[in-house]
């Protein structure tokens, strides 16, 4: 008999070894020069810059100077971007950006510093005889003052009409380093506001390295930007939001239904939206905090629309229509309401108008925090706005960042969910599922790494009998499949997003309309209408609910295990999760991925351990980029033992699952190496594989001559390379219980980041979450024991080797 119920599996602590990986990155080759006429194309090109800094002096601000374009074959290579951030002759230039070929640096005074370089390039050799400066000055081709399109990576430009108003965020310079004229930069960016109108405030977000400002502008000063503020060193349009439109179906409900409130210390979801009716009988015995932090604006009520309360019903109550049918209320979690979204005409009218969202989430996120008193809490944001940054290489925005710095939380983490944002509406069957898998955009800011992001699948796929009596067509998703309403993120170098999908309903489409309504296809959940004579509850559907359920399933973690991290918490969430069949016919590996991302989580597979299925926890600490000692940094890696002793069991078929959670800290600037301070990745000693073997494999320090490489790991269902560019990665594979036989070693490595780039960071640690699991499905075997005794053996081991070596 299979038991269910049994605990988690601790892991023994991991032994740590010096380690360097082994694969390394390298910059493209230098393109061919005349050094004479190269340099004299240069100089004249410097000539003509200083010339258009002189002239066109800032009007905010007198310091000479200002942001240049330099362009050339990989001149964003962090080699040649090292050379450009230099000091001579008592001047300065300061690589701010850098996207393709193409380096933004900001010119302190004038251009001396380069001029040098280049003319010592044209008439100096090194020993070995090549040109000075050959690595720098070989790969500029051109040299020019920056424009607005440079400053917004091309999504504005000079055909932008002089008289259209547009709300921009305007990131400068900030941070420690650049504290010391702060008060100079707000008031240049005031005066640049009063410019353009009547704009009384100017909404600023302080980052770590990087200050953003919402500003309302012209067309024609934005052109002009460049050299009225020489300290933006990036323009991206505001983020526009409104929360996703909903179905307005009211379904039948009772309002005297009980209900149960939870324990006074189970977890909270607090949910960042337009407020929610705390006075609605469901849902008022929940809450146990409401606050506003939109200005000006003290109501915590949900707006017309409901967004909040509808939010609020599916992230308390799973299954809210059988617990309705049944006549109580069960509720899994507490609620905390913080209105963070106004309405229109809370907005002055003005629909493109909106605060700087980083700014105020972050407000948002610390009063709930405020509010909990001490209780775990999971951040529920179902909103979102268009990401006009989709599609560069740096795709972050300042309302990203700030969930990721949020995220981050001093290196302690913090439970945030996002919803993916939705598709265009589906009129034409044919459409589907090609409307969802491109364009792929997702809403912002669910491109967080340090967030869970949400998107949808559904298995609504029967019709209600009064569906059928409106005429209904037939629902278009099959179950298990896609959500028609779920947008999907673009591949390439970037984490899994969405890591998760939950339901979001299905759609009906005919007659050209996409027909969304459908009882059966859609989600019960509380209503702001019965204040006015309306039902208590409602359907919803599209990812604001699918995100909303995914916040459940956290508290519901966090509240039987109260002891794990919010790492670890997050990546049983994900460890949970797997394709659906119905999905894995419909799409192909690379849009399961980008669409799915790990699949639909099931709680009962993380909650506890069953007989046969043990479910094994690490959690430790690495520091990715120790400072250096006599001037190496010596890195290490940590292995994790895990005793499989399977050999009874032959060639039963079992399913292996490897996660790993960990955060990174964001930045800003987009001229750090990488976006995330230090960076994590895993890999597991494979079936045929001695674990000699796979230290040589993986460890760049044990490649000597004649040394052994090991044949490799498992067949990973999402491969080592997809999974490693986030800070969540989840693989499994199916192999027989013989090709697991044995003790196992997995590796967590380091991966260099920007902490990098600086002693002060050098040292910091990051805190992981190690989750494996082997499981049989429906083989009745007790492998639970075993590995746990094994377990025991393996502690009792190292305890009397540690006592040994003392004594």
């Amino acid at each position: 008999m299979i038991v269910e119920g049994l605990p988690l599996l601790t892991l023994p602590a991991a032994s740590s070894e010096q380690f360097r990986q082994v694969q390394g990155g390298i910059s493209g080759p230098l393109p061919f020069r005349s050094r004479a006429a190269h340099s004299a194309q240069l100089l004249q090109q410097i000539d003509h810059v200083e010339r258009a800094l002189s002239t066109k002096r800032p009007a905010l601000n007198n310091e000479p100077g200002g942001i240049v374009a330099i362009a050339g074959p990989h001149i964003d290579d962090p080699i040649t971007v090292k050379g450009l951030n230099s000091r001579s002759a008592g001047t300065e230039a300061e690589v701010v950006n850098r996207i393709d070929d193409q380096a933004l640096v900001r010119i302190y005074h004038d251009l001396s510093g380069l001029r040098q370089k280049v003319s010592t390039y044209e008439s100096t050799n090194t020993p070995s005889g090549n040109p000075k400066f050959q690595g720098l000055v070989a790969r500029i081709d051109t040299i020019r003052p920056a424009t607005l399109s440079d400053l917004s990576s091309g999504k504005l430009d000079d055909t932008l009409p002089d008289d259209e108003q547009l709300w921009v965020e305007l990131w400068t310079l900030g941070g420690m380093a650049h504290e010391h004229d702060r008060q100079g930069r707000d008031l240049s960016i005031r005066a640049f506001a009063e410019l353009a109108g009547s704009q009384l405030t100017v909404p600023t977000y302080r980052g770590a390295e990087r200050d953003v400002y919402l500003v309302h502008a012209t067309g024609l000063l934005l052109k002009i930007l460049p050299s009225l503020l020489p300290d933006v060193v990036e323009v991206q349009r505001a983020a526009v939001v409104r929360p996703i439109e909903l179905a307005e179906i009211i379904a039948e409900g009772e309002d005297d239904v009980e209900v149960a409130v939870p324990e006074r210390d189970t977890a909270v979801i607090a949910l960042h939206d337009a407020g929610i009716d705390n006075a609605h009988p469901y849902l008022k015995p929940l809450i146990i905090g409401v606050e506003s932090v939109v200005p000006g604006v003290p109501s915590t009520s949900d707006y017309p629309g409901g967004h909040g309360t509808q939010m609020a019903g599916v992230a308390a109550f799973p299954n809210l229509a059988s617990q309705i049918v049944a006549g109580k209320l069960a509720a899994t979690c507490q609620l905390i309401s913080v209105r963070l979204l106004e309405s229109e005409t809370e907005a002055g009218g003005d629909p493109e108008r909106g605060p700087l969202w980083a700014d105020r989430t972050v407000q948002s996120v610390q009063t709930a925090e405020t509010l909990s008193n001490g209780r775990t809490v999971i951040h529920n944001l179902s909103i979102g706005a268009p990401n006009d940054q989709e599609g560069l290489p740096l795709d972050r925005t300042a309302w990203s960042v700030s969930v990721d710095q949020l995220g981050w939380n001093e290196g302690g983490g913090r439970l945030m969910v996002v919803a993916a944002g939705n598709a265009e509406p589906i009129t034409d069957r044919d459409d589907y599922p090609a409307i969802n898998l491109g364009p792929p955009h997702h809403d912002q800011p669910a491109q967080a790494w340090n967030a869970i992001t949400v998107g949808g699948y559904t298995m609504l796929d029967q019709l209600s009998t009064k569906d059928a009596s409106e005429g209904y067509a037939s629902p278009l998703a099959k179950a298990g499949q896609l959500s028609p309403h779920s947008k999907t993120r673009q591949g390439g170098n970037r984490p899994i997003k969405p890591e998760i999908v939950m339901e979001a309903g299905n759609t009906a489409p005919g007659g050209g309309l996409e027909s969304p309504e459908a009882q059966g296809l859609t989600i019960l959940t509380t209503s702001s209408k019965w204040r006015t004579g309306g039902s208590p509850v409602r359907r919803t559907y599209r990812t604001s609910p699918a995100a909303a359920a995914a916040s459940n399933l956290l508290a519901q973690l966090a509240n039987a295990h109260p002891n794990l991290s919010v790492a670890t918490l997050r990546g049983l969430l994900i460890h949970s999760s797997r394709w659906p069949t119905a999905a894995v016919k419909q799409l192909v590996k690379q849009d399961l991925l980008r669409s799915f991302g790990y699949g639909v989580p099931d709680l009962t597979k993380v909650m506890s351990s069953a007989s046969n299925r043990p479910v094994l926890v690490y959690e430790g600490n690495l520091v990715p980029s120790p400072r250096a000692a006599k001037g190496k940094r010596i890195r290490e890696a940590d292995f994790i033992k895990i005793p499989f002793p399977l050999d009874q069991f032959g060639e039963i078929e079992a399913r292996l699952a490897v996660t790993l959670s960990y955060f990174i800290e964001p930045t800003e600037s987009s001229v750090r190496r990488t976006y995330a301070g230090g960076r994590l990745r895993w890999d597991m000693q494979g079936p045929a594989e001695t674990s000699e073997g796979f230290r040589v494999r993986i460890n760049r320090l044990l490649r000597e001559p004649g040394t052994d490489i090991g044949p490799g790991s498992y067949d990973w269902r999402v491969g080592i390379n997809a999974r490693g560019r986030g800070c969540i990665q989840h693989d499994w594979t199916l192999t027989s219980a013989s090709g697991l036989t044995g003790d196992r070693l997995l590796a967590v490595s380091p991966v260099i980041g920007w902490w990098e780039d600086s002693t002060a960071t050098a040292d910091r640690a990051i805190a992981y979450s190690l989750i494996v699991s082997i499981d049989f499905g429906d083989v009745d075997v007790d492998v639970h024991n075993l590995v746990s005794a094994a377990l025991v053996d393996a502690t009792s081991v190292k305890i009397a080797t540690e006592v040994l070596a003392e004594g």
